[in-house]
């Protein structure tokens, strides 16, 4: 089944003369199906597609010879560079384009960030538009379906995650095997592949170490301690992964710097399929003792895909007191507002913790099964 994918219209509704569109995103996540998307909705015959797999592609596009590239492109209204990661000067090639024909619209994709951003900052900076595509989000996933028929995703959600593929398969043994193939081609191989780590046995186990503490606040020293390498190396690591669209993390909120935790940071899996086949635990919900932070990366990941999707301004953190009190999500939007989200599995009531109440003037919200489609949809 072909997902219809809410940044199609956002892309298209969003050329302009002049300007790249970037879309960023891991591996099989879904980018040359919503290429194929644009490209229907467009309706055009003159559109060049390259794809950065192909050696044919990376062959055309890797020069800087105006000519060349004017003799490629000069045909056509529309160039789609699918996987351009993997074409050595893909965006200098761009701008030569856009230098010489300024109305042709041109769309990119990566499923590693780290070479395209750089190469944007240095060839395209105020040219380009850039997008996330995420795995499918609930919206995404449920468009015309009755409300009891979502309810029914969620157990899959929480295990299998949101790659597109995955609601093809059938049985779970399939499900599994599809994920951890992701992990070992995408995540470890062609990961290690572009960065040349010095010690990437370290690169999966922190993968690892981050999955078994989703929901919990990270120690850069207690990781290079377990991993046995230095500190800065963890940094760079914990980058590669954010770069990589693995993992996101949120900053302590804080205002108050002597009572309020300030500096420690907790990092979340964009998808929990991934998430779950790090640790290699894919039973059903029913009994499981992560359901609680599952549920808390869950949410938080629809309620930014949500945010981001529909064009909105925000920023998100947690909050904690050294007295351990603590709430799941403070969200600050463009006028600088501030909600904050309680995540409950159970129908559990939450006391907004005193301190927080007192510094912020507001009442947390929870989050719950009977409230949450309200939250991310």
């Amino acid at each position: 089944m072909m997902y219809e994918r809410v940044l199609k219209n956002t892309i298209i509704s969003g050329f302009k003369n002049g300007f790249a569109s970037i879309i960023y995103g891991a591996r099989r996540v879904g980018k040359t199906v919503l290429l194929e998307q644009i490209k229907q909705s467009l309706n055009e015959e003159k559109i060049l597609f390259f794809n950065g797999d192909t050696q044919e592609s990376v062959d055309a596009l890797n020069n800087s010879s105006e000519i060349k590239l004017s003799s490629l492109v000069e045909n056509y209204n529309t160039i789609f560079i699918d996987e351009a990661q993997k074409i050595p000067n893909i965006t200098l090639a761009v701008k030569i384009i856009l230098d010489k024909f300024p109305t042709k619209k041109i769309i990119i994709t990566g499923s590693s960030s780290l070479q395209l951003i750089s190469g944007a900052k240095e060839n395209l900076t105020g040219r380009n538009y850039s997008f996330n595509l995420y795995p499918l989000s609930t919206f995404e996933l449920s468009q015309d379906l009755p409300k009891y028929k979502i309810f029914a995703l969620l157990d899959d959600q929480l295990v299998f995650g949101g790659y597109p593929f995955i609601y093809s398969l059938g049985i779970k043994e399939e499900k599994e095997k599809y994920l951890l193939q992701i992990i070992e081609d995408y995540l470890f191989k062609d990961i290690l592949l572009l960065e040349k780590l010095d010690h990437p046995e370290a690169f999966k186990k922190l993968a690892v170490l981050l999955a078994f503490q989703i929901g919990n606040e990270v120690s850069l020293n207690e990781l290079a301690n377990n991993l046995n390498i230095s500190v800065k190396t963890v940094f760079r690591y914990l980058d590669l992964l954010e770069k990589s669209f693995v993992i996101f993390h949120l900053d302590a909120y804080s205002t108050n710097l002597r009572n309020e935790v300030n500096k420690n940071k907790k990092y979340y899996f964009y998808d929990l399929g991934i998430r779950n086949g790090l640790v290699k635990q894919f039973q059903q919900i029913s009994g499981r003792v992560d359901v609680g932070h599952l549920w808390e990366n869950f949410l938080i990941i629809e309620r930014m895909k949500k945010l981001e999707y529909a064009g909105k301004i925000f920023r998100h953190f947690f909050w904690r007191n050294y007295s351990g009190a603590e709430v799941d999500l403070i969200e600050i939007d463009d006028s600088n507002v501030m909600s904050a989200f309680e995540f409950k599995w159970q129908k559990n009531k939450a006391k907004t913790p005193k301190n927080f109440k007192d510094n912020y003037k507001i009442e947390t919200k929870v989050i719950n099964h009977e409230n949450y489609l309200d939250f991310i949809l």
